[in-house]
């Protein structure tokens, strides 16, 4: 870990900031649609002087693990915050037995650099995922 940040579970306090961030990145909040669902679900936050750097989305059933968001705040960005978030996920899928942690990406997101120069590899193209000509990779992560 870098100095000065910390990985650690979301508190019940953050819930607002994590949807609200999701919102102004995605114009959707996966952690608000993830509640209502089957899935299992955790996120975890990195921080630096008690104010949130980023955190990731992760999700899970039976079968899967997946990061359904991943959002390091513009001001901490090139600062091995996202590196630290996805060594997390991959910590957590372990610890449950999960082999692989998964991640869609649009096929035109800047993200996608992000997640291959952190180890994932694309797996399959999903087509018309994010609607009408508009298709995501599914990237994985061996853990």
């Amino acid at each position: 870990m870098l100095s000065g940040y910390l990985v650690r579970e979301m508190r019940d306090d953050e819930v607002e900031e994590i949807i609200l961030t999701e919102y102004e990145h995605f114009g959707y909040s996966v952690f608000a649609d993830l509640s209502t669902s089957d899935y299992r679900k955790k996120v975890v936050v990195c921080e630096e002087d008690g104010k949130i750097a980023g955190f990731a989305v992760l999700y899970w059933d039976d079968e899967n693990f997946h990061i359904g968001s991943l959002i390091v705040k513009v001001e901490f960005r090139n600062r091995g915050v996202g590196r630290m978030l996805i060594e997390r996920a991959s910590r957590e899928a372990y610890k449950l037995g999960f082999p692989k942690v998964y991640a869609d990406v649009s096929v035109s997101s800047d993200a996608l650099e992000f997640y291959m120069s952190n180890g994932f590899e694309i797996e399959e193209t999903i087509r018309h995922y994010y609607g009408i000509s508009k298709h995501a990779f599914r990237l994985s992560l061996t853990v």
